[in-house]
């Protein structure tokens, strides 16, 4: 039994000495230091339209076991923006022992511009006709390109197409940078008064700076018939916000209108 127990005693000590030992080995051999990644500079300011390798401009990594491991950089995230085309850039790098190593810096757009909406009929129909609130809308960005699939749009109250009367509409689209537009216009469902005639503009909305002069006259298109256009315009370039313009058109035994919508910002 006593040998028994002094085997067991040294059985323990050299149990524990190997794993010591083989923690001192991995320490040593084993590398778990992520590679350094560093920047040029703090801040670094491009077009909308930069490029990966624009991006990384000025960004390396070195390792103290693999070198320079430079040619592993990755742009492995972008905020949100923290201010109108200012967003952080998050870089990462990998040495052999696959450690990752990352590095942070201010990303500013020197051309970004919010996104803009377009519409390419107006927001107007006929009592009893089928309506479609999408179907004119679209929205694009300088920074993103076309958003029209991401934009939503919510109503006040349900279009009633079986009575005239104007609807509140407010469309909304948001950028990859998080940035979101909002457009507040109506759904005007007119009476068959104005079926007769398709008059036609070659803006249906337009963004006019405040205290930019405004000619209404030169979005009309023309009409498919004869007659005598009037314009009935609310715009006032003086204060933000959103104004409509009416075109209408009277002919012999006819009538037509379509709507301008003109944003002031």
């Amino acid at each position: 039994m006593k040998k028994l127990k002094v085997f067991s005693i040294l059985l323990l000590f050299l149990s524990t000495g190997a794993f010591i030992a083989y923690q001192a080995y991995t320490r040593v051999v084993q590398d778990k230091t992520p590679p350094v990644v560093t920047c040029d500079s703090e801040e670094l300011t491009v077009s909308v339209g930069a490029t990966d390798e624009d991006l990384l401009k000025g960004v390396t990594a070195k390792d103290k076991r693999s070198g320079d491991v430079s040619d592993t950089l990755v742009i492995e995230s972008m905020s949100a923006f923290t201010d109108e085309g200012t967003r952080v850039i998050t870089y990462a790098a990998v040495d052999k022992s696959m450690n990752v190593g990352r590095c942070e810096r201010t990303l500013v757009y020197e051309d970004y511009q919010k996104p803009v909406f377009h519409m390419s009929a107006p927001l107007c129909y006929k009592v009893g006709s089928d309506i479609n609130i999408m179907a004119g809308i679209t929205a694009d960005s300088v920074l993103d390109g076309s958003l029209t699939s991401n934009i939503k749009y919510s109503l006040e109250n349900t279009v009633n197409t079986m009575t005239a009367g104007s609807y509140p509409v407010e469309f909304r689209v948001m950028d990859s940078g998080g940035s979101t537009v909002y457009l507040n216009t109506q759904i005007e469902i007119y009476d068959r008064t104005y079926a007769g005639i398709e008059v036609t503009l070659s803006d249906y909305l337009v963004y006019v700076a405040k205290g930019q002069g405004f000619d209404p006259a030169a979005y009309y298109a023309g009409a498919d018939r004869e007659g005598e256009l009037s314009i009935e315009s609310n715009v006032n370039t003086e204060e933000a916000g959103t104004y409509y313009v009416d075109y209408i058109v009277n002919g012999m035994g006819a009538s037509g209108k379509s709507r301008l919508v003109v944003v002031v910002q």
